[in-house]
């Protein structure tokens, strides 16, 4: 079975609810529930499923009553949409974390009343990564359920330096950043050894991570060897008796994960991510409607970097494995 895992629709109800709830930049950018163009994209690449999510925009409110009311808001949209085709797309529903406690009940109702494939998630809530401490109840009921949790980066909050403001730089270069620094820190805060049940799945390949995969490995190592001499920056280093990284394979964390293989611009850049995580981590994301699923489909079938068997696991069967849609979707 076909599965899209990275897709975007910001219905326009959702969007103008948005900005009246104080995010301005979200007024005019939704889009028509005419759908018949995505489905016919769909049926063109033999795509049964594509699995929806509200990330890429800021769609963060920033008070507890409003957060809550657009999580439902767009959770609702969803399940609707879902219904009105028959089950062609799905969705990872949006949580109004930080409130931890309001989260949880929506990634209840989320899973367990609308059907969901998992819970969509921003590298950063409000300036707190995902890891912060306050989250952990939330982490652990996701746990308990063996959830999904995909991660994906955020607008504005891509900024990881105020140089990045121009220029679409927030874009361009910080949602690549954005990606792999939460990686990183799902792994070296602990967070991913603590709640082994995740299935953890990172938008873009996981950002940056895959190509520069030998230099964090090397520091890795460093860092455990100094750490565990005690030498002149091994303080430095401390944190890292606190993770699960080992020095006989310091990156295996990161082989646990999912990754969705929007970077259909180059196929060289799959040269790198198949040589860091193996074709059987991979699944397919067009990242629609920013790009194309025709092109994403394309990018697999065409790529020199990959055999016919990583092929068919990549746009066939990783995504079955992952989620178990039922035939007939």
């Amino acid at each position: 079975m076909r599965i899209d895992v990275h897709a975007h629709y910001y219905p326009e109800r959702y969007t103008e609810r948005l900005a009246a709830l104080g995010l301005r930049q979200a007024k005019g950018a939704g889009q028509s529930s005419d759908l018949s163009s995505r489905l016919r994209a769909m049926d063109q690449t033999h795509t049964e499923i594509q699995i929806l999510s509200s990330a890429a925009l800021d769609t963060q409110v920033r008070n507890l009553d409003g957060a809550v009311e657009a999580a439902r808001l767009i959770n609702d949209l969803y399940a609707q949409t879902s219904a009105d085709t028959n089950g062609r797309f799905r969705a990872f529903g949006w949580v109004p974390l930080p409130y931890v406690d309001e989260a949880i009940a929506e990634m209840q109702r989320c899973l367990d009343q609308l059907g969901f494939a998992g819970i969509c998630f921003p590298t950063l809530f409000q300036e707190r990564p995902l890891d912060d401490e306050a989250f952990a109840p939330f982490w652990a009921e996701m746990n308990r359920r063996k959830a999904k949790a995909y991660i994906h980066p955020v607008g504005a909050h891509s900024m990881c330096h105020h140089g990045m403001a121009d220029f679409g730089l927030h874009t361009a270069i910080g949602s690549m950043a954005q990606v792999q620094m939460a990686a990183q820190r799902i792994v070296y805060s602990g967070l991913s050894a603590r709640y082994p049940d995740i299935e953890f799945i990172f938008a873009v390949c996981g950002g940056y991570l895959p190509y520069v995969w030998e230099r964090i490995r090397k520091n890795l190592e460093r860092a455990l060897t100094m750490s565990a001499k005690g030498a002149v920056g091994g303080g430095f280093f401390g944190w890292i008796k606190q993770t699960p990284i080992t020095i006989d394979d310091p990156m295996k964390p990161f082989r646990k994960f999912w990754y969705d293989t929007s970077v259909q611009d180059i196929p060289e850049a799959m040269k790198c991510v198949k040589s860091a995580y193996g074709a059987e981590r991979l699944l397919l994301g067009s990242d629609e409607i920013f790009a194309s699923l025709v092109e994403a489909v394309q990018y697999i079938e065409t790529n020199p970097y990959l055999t016919a068997e990583e092929k068919r696991m990549v746009l066939d069967e990783n995504a079955q494995s992952l989620f178990h849609f039922g035939c007939g979707h």
